[in-house]
């Protein structure tokens, strides 16, 4: 299940989620691009996050896996964010960014995953 493959699938996955929801900040809120995009922290946590896309995808099938993935990487991180990272936005606003990482990281992953 952990496979080499699956793991450098995973951090391209959760990297380019990150740019994507760095973006959406930025439009959304006017926040400054690049120091969100190059955040160790904020690339540490979504690719820790995006981990939980390959027992997903491996457990699951189809529409499924895609809606346990959207619901996962959409909601731990907007919980990480405002309980133990202290952000002020508005919930609505903290799930809108973090569903556009999720989408992009489950899109990403689903792609390029191949069931054994």
């Amino acid at each position: 299940m952990f496979t080499v493959r699956n793991i450098i699938i995973v951090i391209i996955a959760g990297i380019i989620g990150t740019i994507f929801n760095s973006i959406a900040i930025n439009i959304m809120a006017g926040a400054e691009v690049m120091p969100l995009i190059l955040s160790f922290g904020r690339n540490a946590v979504a690719i820790i996050v995006a981990l939980l896309l390959i027992p997903i995808f491996a457990r699951s099938a189809g529409l499924v896996s895609w809606i346990i993935a959207l619901v996962a990487l959409t909601v731990i991180p907007s919980l990480l964010a405002v309980y133990v990272f202290g952000a002020q936005a508005p919930w609505q606003f903290v799930l809108t960014v973090n569903f556009i990482y999720a989408f992009v990281a489950t899109l990403i992953y689903s792609v390029s995953f191949r069931r054994i």
